[in-house]
C-alpha cells in the first residue's frame, strides 16, 4: 500500500503544480486538482486538509529533494578543493532547476506566500549547514576562518539569484551560463575577505627600531 500512496500524494502534488502554471493560486479549485489528478474528492482530504497545506507540503518535498541532492554532490566529490566543490555545488542546482524551471518557478512563489516564518527559516538554516560543511571540507579552506560566517552571503547569493532567474522564466538552456557565472561570482565573494586582510597587513608600518640605534 505504501508504493500506492506515494504515488497518489504525487499525482495530487504533481496535478496542483501543473495548475498553478494556469492561474493563480487564488483561482486554482480543490476540484480542478481531483481532476487533473484523477482521484476523487474524498482522496484529496485523506492526504491533505486543505489547498494551503498542500501548497506547504509542495515546498517542503522540493525543498528536501534540493538539499538532498546537494548532499549526495557533496559526498561523491570525496576529497576536493574549494573551486571543485563551489562548481559541484551550484552545478547540482543549476541541473535540478533546469530540469523542470516552470516548476520550480511555482516553487519560490508559493514559498514566499504559503511557508510558516519557522519552516521557511529552519530550511534556510539546514542550506547554511550544507554549505558550511561544503567549505570546511574543502582541501584548501584556511583553516582560521569561520565556514559559518561565509556560508551566509553565498548560500545568500545563490538563493536570491535563482530564485530570480526562475521567477522571471530563464529558459533551461539558460541555466548553463548563470552556473559558470555563479561560480565566478561566488568564488570572489569567497577569495574577498581574504585578499583584503593581505592588503592590509601589507599596509601595516613597521614601528620596530632598526638594529644598533638608541
Amino acid at each position: 500500500m505504501q508504493p500506492r500512496s506515494h504515488e497518489t500524494s504525487r499525482a495530487i502534488r504533481d496535478a496542483f503544480v501543473r495548475l498553478l502554471d494556469e492561474k493563480p493560486f487564488s483561482e486554482v479549485t480543490i476540484r480542478e486538482i481531483v481532476l487533473v489528478a484523477g482521484v476523487g474528492l474524498g482522496t484529496f482530504y485523506e492526504y491533505f486538509s486543505s489547498k494551503d497545506e498542500l501548497a506547504r507540503a509542495c515546498v517542503h518535498l522540493r525543498t528536501k529533494d534540493l538539499l538532498l541532492a546537494l548532499r549526495r554532490r557533496r559526498t561523491a566529490l570525496g576529497s576536493y578543493d574549494l573551486a571543485t566543490g563551489v562548481r559541484a555545488a551550484i552545478t547540482a542546482q543549476a541541473e535540478i532547476y533546469a530540469q523542470a524551471p516552470r516548476e520550480w518557478m511555482q516553487h519560490f512563489m508559493l514559498e514566499r506566500h504559503k511557508s510558516e516564518r519557522s519552516h521557511y527559516l529552519e530550511a534556510y538554516d539546514l542550506f547554511l549547514k550544507e554549505w558550511e560543511a561544503l567549505l570546511e571540507d574543502a582541501s584548501d579552506w584556511p583553516a582560521d576562518r569561520s565556514a559559518a560566517d561565509a556560508a551566509l552571503p553565498v548560500f545568500t547569493l545563490l538563493y536570491g539569484m535563482f530564485a530570480h532567474a526562475l521567477i522571471r522564466g530563464m529558459p533551461p538552456a539558460g541555466f548553463g551560463a548563470l552556473r559558470d557565472e555563479l561560480v565566478r561570482t561566488t568564488l570572489a565573494c569567497l577569495a574577498a575577505p581574504m585578499r583584503a586582510r593581505a592588503e592590509a597587513g601589507a599596509k601595516e608600518p613597521d614601528n620596530r627600531r632598526p638594529l644598533g640605534r638608541r
